[in-house]
């Protein structure tokens, strides 16, 4: 575990302040899905007050839903990893500013987790220790956040974060040696239903219940899971979302359920490679 995140886990965290009002247009552009201006809306402030914790996790939550984008349109793995590069750091400053926020967690997390997916999970395994202990470190936050249309809050999206995790990271007795951690699909699942329990219209929550489903009806023939994960994508996409990656998800769900026996390996990102045959090669 890096110290960032040791050290993070140890600090109560502030709740929300008020916010500026560059910040408040970095968030109602970031909500109409604009996410070049909300960058750059969350930048100019972040000129003025470079400690600006509001704007610090704005400018990175827009720059994921940009790279989120990106990686649907064929951009590089390379150009995709520079930008969650900048994901990390961003984190890492507000964790620098304030230790144990949840945000700053949060999204120090995400910046790696996509790091690993953009470079293919089996091959970034020495990062799974950490990515976990951010999100799991979020979840013990008293920071508080909702937006006005309900498409984003803290700490469900944490929920979700941890959901995908455990059901990507293998669940296997090599990585826990060489990691400290494992995938476990039902805490994947646990996950994921807290996340949709905090937010029910979400479709993003909905599509990764659903997947995750379909995951552990593959590993442990379950039909119930099964037939419980297709209603979650179905429901996922009769769910209204305006976001830009409300429509991706709603493009990919059809994909999804045509690869309902591959589902352990889907990632908005890109479909990952976690069959225990592959790892023991990686570990090899």
């Amino acid at each position: 575990m890096s110290w960032i995140v040791a050290l993070s886990l140890f600090t109560p965290p502030a709740l929300a302040a008020d916010l500026d009002p560059l910040v408040q247009q970095c968030e109602d552009q970031w909500v109409a899905g604009q996410y070049e201006a909300s960058i750059a809306s969350c930048e100019a402030r972040l000129k003025a007050d470079p400690k600006d914790i509001e704007a610090l996790w704005r400018k990175a939550r827009s720059i994921y839903g940009k790279g989120e984008i990106m990686a649907n349109q064929g951009a590089s793995a390379a150009t995709r990893i520079q930008m969650y590069g900048e994901v990390v750091a961003l984190g890492e400053r507000i964790l620098a500013i304030q230790p144990g926020h949840g945000e700053g967690l949060h999204w120090y997390g995400t910046g790696l987790g996509r790091t690993a997916t953009a470079k293919g999970v089996l091959s970034s395994l020495f990062m799974a220790d950490d990515i976990e202990g951010a999100w799991l470190g979020a979840t013990k936050s008293s920071y508080r956040y909702r937006a006005v249309d309900g498409s984003s809050s803290f700490p469900a999206d944490s929920y979700y974060a941890l959901g995908q995790f455990y059901r990507l990271c293998p669940d296997s007795s090599i990585v826990k040696l060489l990691t400290g951690t494992r995938g476990d699909i039902d805490k994947s699942v646990q996950w994921l239903r807290k996340a949709v329990a905090d937010t029910p219209n979400r479709p993003e929550f909905a599509k990764e219940l659903g997947v995750s489903l379909l995951c552990k009806a593959e590993r442990d023939d379950d039909s119930a899971a099964l037939a419980e994960g297709r209603q979650w994508l179905q429901k996922s996409l009769a769910m209204p979302g305006d976001k830009p990656t409300d429509k991706l998800d709603k493009q990919q769900i059809p994909v999804i359920l045509s690869r309902a026996d591959e589902a352990c390996g889907y990632s908005r990102d890109g479909w990952q490679d976690v069959s225990e045959e592959s790892l023991k090669k990686q570990a090899n």
